[in-house]
């Protein structure tokens, strides 16, 4: 079990199942992004957790790998991290 699991607007942390909202000013955020570039990964979204009629979920995964590309990490390294599927250039 990792540090964090993924949820449709943040993350939650598995020490003491606090919500981590997907917000730079939140000082738990900012301690994950940090995590993430140590070279960690979260735990992926439980099924029983995925709302299918939210669309939100790709738009935090977005957000998320942009993030991790702007502290540091590759473009392909921040989409594995953040579970972003790349659509190879033809």
């Amino acid at each position: 079990m990792s540090d964090y699991i993924l949820s449709e607007s943040g993350v939650i942390r598995t020490s003491d199942n606090a919500s981590i909202p997907n917000d730079d000013g939140n000082r738990d955020w900012r301690e994950y992004l940090e995590w993430l570039a140590d070279g960690n990964t979260p735990d992926p979204i439980p099924e029983m957790m995925v709302d299918p009629n939210i669309a939100e979920t790709e738009t935090i995964k977005l957000a998320a790998k942009n993030k991790l590309v702007s502290l540091g990490l590759t473009e392909p390294e921040a989409a594995t991290v953040a579970g972003v599927e790349e659509s190879n250039p033809a």
